[in-house]
């Protein structure tokens, strides 16, 4: 029988996705001369490109898949590439340009507008949702390349804007956002979104819960930051998620039909080409606890599979070419065409929820929402109840290992697999720990994108002023990069 629900998603999906492409292959003066996106189309009819780009291109677009590389869940199963060596921290700067544009050109500059379009009164719903997605937007954008244009980028007057500083700044202002996004939000609507949001179907108390466990995230983020008071951070993160996810039920996720247009994106980067591979890395994480999870995330060779054995083998990053058929591809479950993504997750917030508690309360504390984490995405995978119960078995109580922050973020790592929220818990906790890859172009894992060749065509001035180096080196570690990217302090339930 026809399906016409599933019919329109795929019509939306591909629509919205067409919109984005194009969009994000505009300048900025013509990012709305889309037919499909006019200037003056009602907010609803912009809204599924938006939440689209967001999801897509944002979220799991090139940086994030670098990131995948870089935090070892991916590997490339070859011993070079035709451009950008990512795989041992190269990445050109103009390959930064599509990303960049794309943020500030497409996104915020499409939000700015629709915002000011929107009717605070009769469409608060609408207002609310373009306050919410501005703000994350914001500590996304800044989160990816530390100082960036914010107070005066989008103003078409100011075509060398200058830069600002995480925080007060644009960090201060993205979770003001939120804030205000939630009240917004939470007032009476003449007009709602309805089919046009492509995430919740316009149920706003489900936005609600998605803008609360975001701002949680990003006050989590800044615990360990020079200068921030880590318990403060962690109540004001607790005090979110009291308003945040409640189950797996409530996760915010895209829905892929599939087919031309409508592809999940992690096909293009994994499945279509079988360049990347199942990494070592996760697959010797998965197996040193016999992790039920390991035949989800990670597919048999395909030689030991034709020979009648179940074989799981990760290529270790740069190790030289080995044959495909010997490599185990990522889990089908995750790459698959129609495969959904996930853009916020109950198991992340019970993550976020016990490491805010692990600093606030200490171990016993956080062993709760810890294994709350684990048991709602073993859940959500589909991982048997039998299963679930013997690997939270054997896990002993987070106040009776050595290291309770590493062992949460291990478990948030395997549950955030192929997003680039581990390399953002990475940058602050250090965790899990990773070696550099031999022969790489850096001595290090980057911590930042590299400043796109745009800005330095076009904005040198500004960029030199924030004292980041605009080349390769810029994405290590320092004071004025991605400031709060460095690990906990000693002493802070088990910092280094």
């Amino acid at each position: 029988m026809f399906d016409m629900k599933r019919s329109w998603i795929t019509r939306s999906v591909s629509v919205a996705l067409l919109v984005v492409l194009v969009g994000g292959c505009e300048s900025f003066l013509d990012v709305n001369t889309d037919p499909n996106a006019p200037v003056n189309a009602r907010v609803d009819v912009r809204l599924p490109a938006i939440v689209t780009g967001m999801v897509h291109t944002v979220y799991y677009g090139d940086p994030g898949q670098w990131t995948v590389e870089w935090m070892q869940q991916t590997s490339y199963n070859r011993d070079s590439r035709g451009y950008d060596e990512i795989q041992l921290y190269e990445v050109q700067d103009n390959s930064a340009n599509g990303a960049w544009n794309f943020h500030y050109a497409t996104m915020l500059n499409e939000l700015k507008l629709m915002a000011e379009e929107v009717d605070p009164e009769a469409e608060a719903a609408y207002a609310g949702l373009v306050q919410f997605l501005t703000g994350w937007m914001w500590a996304y954008t800044t989160d990816l390349w530390g100082p960036v244009p914010f107070t005066n980028a989008l103003d078409p007057a100011q075509p060398t804007p200058s830069y600002d500083d995480q925080l007060p700044t644009i960090y201060g202002q993205a979770l003001a956002m939120m804030d205000e996004a939630v009240a917004t939000m939470r007032q009476p609507s003449l007009r709602k979104p309805g089919a046009s949001d492509l995430l919740f179907g316009g149920d706003m108390s489900r936005w609600v819960k998605l803008a609360r466990t975001v701002q949680a995230r990003h006050q989590l983020r800044l615990a360990y930051a020079p200068g921030e008071n880590a318990q403060e951070r962690a109540q004001a993160a607790l005090a979110a998620l009291s308003e945040g996810f409640t189950s797996n039920a409530d996760d915010a996720v895209f829905e892929y039909p599939g087919g031309p247009g409508s592809r999940n994106p992690l096909w293009r980067y994994i499945d279509r080409g079988l360049l990347f591979t199942a990494s070592g890395l996760t697959v010797e994480m998965l197996m040193e606890r016999n992790d039920p999870r390991l035949p989800i995330m990670v597919e048999p060779t395909i030689r030991d599979m034709e020979n009648g054995e179940i074989v799981y083998r990760g290529h270790y990053n740069h190790v030289d070419t080995e044959d495909d058929s010997t490599i185990s591809e990522v889990g089908h479950f995750f790459t698959a065409e129609d495969a959904p993504l996930n853009v916020g997750t109950f198991a992340d917030a019970k993550f976020t929820e016990a490491e805010a508690r692990l600093i606030v309360s200490g171990p016993g504390a956080a062993d709760g929402p810890y294994r709350e984490g684990i048991r709602a995405i073993m859940q959500k995978w589909g991982v048997d109840v039998a299963d679930i119960d013997a690997y939270l078995a054997e896990r002993p109580s987070l106040a009776s290992v050595a290291n309770p922050l590493e062992e949460i973020i291990r478990e948030k790592w395997l549950a955030n697999y192929l997003t680039i929220e581990p390399w953002n818990d990475w940058r602050r906790t250090g965790y899990p720990r990773i070696d550099p890859v031999p022969g790489a172009f850096l001595p290090s894992i980057p911590v930042r994108i590299r400043t796109p060749e745009s800005e330095l065509a076009s904005n040198r001035a500004n960029v030199d002023a924030t004292g980041v180096d605009p080349g390769l080196r810029g994405m290590l570690f320092s004071g004025s990069s991605v400031w709060w990217g460095g690990s906990p302090p000693a002493g802070v339930n088990g910092g280094n």
